[in-house]
């Protein structure tokens, strides 16, 4: 299963892709959940602690 989520600004993309991708885990559905945004707050979202933020790969803006 693929899913973007996509709207204006403060529309709840963030809090919603956050939400499932939680559901869609405990489920026992694998997910793997990618920020786009400029401005990515999704693994605050999901509750990642700054030292796993910290250790997250980035892709480069060209891929």
């Amino acid at each position: 299963m693929k899913v973007a989520v996509a709207g204006k600004g403060g529309s709840g993309k963030t809090t919603i892709s956050a939400t499932l991708s939680r559901l869609l885990a405990r489920r026992g559905h694998p997910v793997m959940a990618v920020d786009g945004d400029p401005n990515p707050n999704l693994a605050i979202a999901l509750g990642m602690s700054q030292n796993s933020r910290d250790k997250m790969v980035r892709v480069p803006k060209d891929v």
